[in-house]
């Protein structure tokens, strides 16, 4: 199954394109540039160099959000446009379980930042402005045989960093924080079992949304939802045009 899949839903931008588990290729963008003006090119030059069309594609995955209304908007756009017509399931996938696949133990091995043999909790975290963050908690557990579990604690929400911290306070097991909001929490944030993780492995990826979409596919019993008419954004919070319509800046 060839996946591709993108992020465009924080500064950072990011495609990837896979055979199955197999990474094709991989592309990421974190500078001043508009993500209007480089996925497409990134999404091109990851197809061109893997001597792949869109039409050998048989799954397409996009980080559906929470995250920057505009960034969303374009990654959901993208793949309307790209899966039009062709009758390709598409896959919305949570940001921040996403970013939580970043940590998957059989991923980072080798990296002393995570202790990949114990329990462990992935918290992705994305600034979501006005004070607050967008965030989700998910458990890491590996067997005895190698094998890796990832439960979902929580669901997508967005907190204060006071509200998290009280969140996180009476956990058992290490915390790894991982997006771009490590860098609200590396200031307000101070528990001595809560750690940020290399910045190589923080930001958004485009294979970890591919490996979340496919799992998500897999898993599910009814895949005639996967349609690019019914592929929409996930927004946590109304957008800032709308709350000044309702009055609430």
């Amino acid at each position: 199954m060839k996946i591709l899949a993108i992020d465009t839903t924080a500064q950072t931008a990011a495609a990837a394109l896979t055979d199955g588990t197999k990474p094709l290729g991989l592309a990421v963008q974190n500078g001043t540039l508009a993500h209007s003006e480089t996925m497409l090119n990134m999404v091109e030059n990851v197809l061109a160099n893997a001597r792949t069309a869109v039409s050998d594609i048989d799954l397409f995955a996009v980080s559906a959000g929470p995250g920057s209304f505009t960034g969303v908007r374009i990654g959901v756009s993208i793949i309307k446009g790209l899966a039009f017509g062709r009758n390709i399931p598409c896959v919305p996938v949570s940001t921040l379980e996403a970013l939580s696949e970043n940590l998957r133990p059989t991923a980072v091995t080798g990296l002393t930042a995570v202790n990949v043999g114990s329990p462990f909790y992935a918290c992705p975290v994305m600034d979501a402005r006005r004070s607050q963050l967008y965030t989700a908690l998910f458990l890491y557990e590996t067997a005895s045989d190698g094998t890796v579990t990832r439960t979902r604690i929580t669901e997508d929400n967005m907190l204060s960093a006071e509200q998290l911290a009280a969140r996180l306070a009476p956990l058992p097991h290490p915390v790894y924080f991982v997006g771009e909001g490590c860098r609200v929490t590396e200031k307000e944030i101070h528990l001595p079992h809560c750690k940020e993780v290399p910045e190589i492995i923080r930001y958004q990826s485009g294979y970890s949304v591919a490996m979340t979409a496919k799992r998500i596919y897999d898993e599910a019993a009814d895949k005639t939802v996967f349609t690019d008419l019914l592929l929409k954004p996930t927004y946590l919070r109304p957008s800032q045009a709308e709350r000044e319509r309702n009055g609430d800046v």
